[in-house]
């Protein structure tokens, strides 16, 4: 007996086959989300790649994106200082030793969040703001944790901090968001936005056993022709959504090698995922340490320290952030 017979004979329906993903404009595209959902999570895709960061700068200078987001949610932020956020992005004068803590004080203790990039994307907000009335401003929200980095004593210590990274960004978003009816993008790296099925404190998990929907986007350097060889023609950045299409049928461990929790090779792309944004097959360009910060005596001390609590040592990360820096004198 053929298979689809026998289905009809047991009472069941074939699975319909994937279909090919379709492309499409990708600024318009997650605007248009919000349409649907109250928040939308980005993936950054590799942390610090230069392509990702100018495609997030083109979403919120779009004129359309302050009538449908009333905030944006960020890794590189700690809630700590939320108060000289909100007054930078309002347009307050406030000064860079007391701004720049916002982003350098996360749970994380290496030099991710110390890149330009970061300071520009919210320096960006601030000029999109200019332009509003303070009822329309774009609000920015640490998503990390609050961590006071003066008690942090060991490893034992960070990794008390560090379970508290996606519950905490969960309890913002129910807050700061959701408590007021507002609109969020949640731009994060794209492992927080894993975990249906798999990972029960992830961001997504958390936010819709609260009982709300996030649609969440990976942002993706992959090939994705040798899946579906007609993605050669795709603009690049493109956007597709993934529900029942051939790049969503795909097991999502050919997107994500690193296992980040049991069961990641058994679960599908479109459930982690519910759309992609294609950058391209290609190396992303990553942002290195700037020379300024290196030559920052003040800055390497405070970070030289903190990576030397960081529970795993094997990879000396403090000697490799020496050796960078001495490389930039040479």
């Amino acid at each position: 007996m053929k298979p689809i017979a026998l289905l009809v004979l047991l009472g069941l329906q074939a699975a319909p086959a994937a279909k090919p993903a379709v492309p499409v404009e990708p600024v318009t595209a997650i605007l248009d989300l919000f349409k649907e959902y109250r928040l939308v999570g980005l993936g950054e895709g590799p942390h610090n790649n230069l392509e990702a960061h100018r495609f997030r700068l083109a979403l919120i200078r779009d004129p359309r994106f302050p009538t449908v987001v009333n905030d944006i949610v960020v890794e590189m932020g700690t809630a700590r200082y939320q108060e000289a956020m909100d007054r930078f992005v309002r347009g307050e004068a406030v000064p860079p030793s007391e701004l720049r803590q916002f982003w350098e004080d996360t749970t994380v203790p290496n030099t991710g969040a110390d890149k330009p990039m970061y300071e520009e994307f919210y320096t960006a907000v601030r000029n999109v703001n200019r332009a509003l009335p303070r009822q329309r401003q774009i609000r920015v929200l640490g998503g990390e944790p609050p961590i006071a980095w003066e008690s942090v004593k060991g490893g034992a210590d960070l990794r008390r901090w560090w379970r508290q990274r996606d519950p905490h960004a969960v309890a913002v978003i129910k807050r700061e968001v959701l408590a007021r009816n507002r609109r969020a993008l949640v731009i994060y790296g794209d492992g927080h936005f894993q975990g249906r099925g798999f990972a029960p404190l992830s961001i997504t998990v958390g936010v819709e056993r609260a009982g709300e929907k996030i649609f969440t986007i990976s942002t993706s350097f992959v090939d994705l022709k040798r899946f579906q060889p007609d993605i050669a023609t795709w603009r690049v950045p493109s956007f597709a959504r993934l529900k029942d299409t051939v790049i969503g049928t795909q097991f999502y461990a050919r997107f994500y090698p690193m296992p980040p929790h049991p069961g990641w090779n058994t679960v599908l792309m479109h459930d982690q995922f519910d759309g992609i944004l294609y950058m391209g097959a290609v190396k992303p360009t990553m942002q290195m340490l700037p020379k300024k910060l290196c030559d920052d005596q003040a800055y390497m001390k405070k970070r030289l320290a903190r990576l030397a609590l960081a529970p795993d040592q094997r990879a000396k990360p403090a000697e490799q952030l020496r050796r960078y820096c001495a490389g930039l004198e040479g």
